[in-house]
């Protein structure tokens, strides 16, 4: 249930952010820049970069009202998708999320993850593109490093007791090989089969691999989170008992 509801949060959140990438899209395209041949020099796939680029020309005629529209979505989302993970992280510490000290950071936090992400993703699929098979590989599995990294940073200032660092390190660690495991797939299998046959699936295939994906990642920060409570009760028991 709650990686259900994680999944549900990320789904709006990433919506939102859609509409808001939309409205800068838009502005793009009446620019006259060509957003399909940088979408690929970036490293998207085919299908992604063709699915953007009728996005953007789609955009045009209403370009401010998704920029406008998408900005308030994605701060209502962003503190949706906040108080989710505040509770998830809670119930697996079982403690009682404490109120926030400062909303703005936190959502300044929230905001600047995806693109984070999306810049890691994008050069890693830059790399597979431009260099070598070994070393577009070592790019993709850098790519784990950084999610972990990340998620370990934002575990230690999600609701927690007071515990040092190392006991968020398991979870970190099942995050970043879950992930990896996924960008993997998509790096190496799943971006084929969407772009050979992104007529008969197009946006559909796309948006359902989405949905699949923000599930998935829901589940897996319920297990990052249930694991660090679980690893650290079975240390301080053991501490004890010596």
């Amino acid at each position: 249930m709650l990686g259900g509801g994680l999944a549900y949060r990320f789904f709006f959140w990433v919506l939102a952010l859609t509409v808001l990438s939309a409205g800068g899209l838009g502005f793009a395209s009446a620019s006259g820049a060509d957003v399909e041949g940088n979408s690929r020099e970036a490293g998207m796939t085919s299908a992604l970069a063709s699915t953007i680029a009728t996005s953007a020309e789609q955009s045009e005629t209403a370009r401010w009202w998704l920029l406008l529209s998408g900005a308030f979505l994605v701060l209502w989302s962003s503190y949706g998708l906040l108080r989710a993970l505040r509770l998830v992280h809670g119930a697996a510490w079982r403690i009682t999320p404490p109120p926030l000290r400062n909303l703005p950071k936190a959502l300044g936090l929230v905001l600047a993850a995806p693109v984070v992400l999306v810049a890691v993703s994008a050069a890693a699929g830059w790399v597979r593109a431009n260099a070598p098979d070994s070393i577009g590989l070592l790019a993709t599995l850098a790519v784990g490093a950084v999610f972990g990294a990340l998620w370990l940073w934002i575990s230690m200032r999600l609701p927690s007791p007071d515990v040092p660092w190392t006991a968020f390190l398991p979870g970190a660690v099942v995050f970043a090989v879950g992930v990896q495991a996924l960008h993997v797939f998509t790096a190496y299998f799943l971006q084929t089969k969407l772009a050979n046959a992104s007529e008969l699936y197009g946006v559909l295939g796309l948006a359902t691999t989405a949905l699949f994906y923000l599930f998935l990642v829901g589940r897996g920060v319920v297990w990052s989170a249930e694991l660090n409570a679980v690893v650290w009760e079975a240390r301080t028991s053991a501490r004890r008992e010596r």
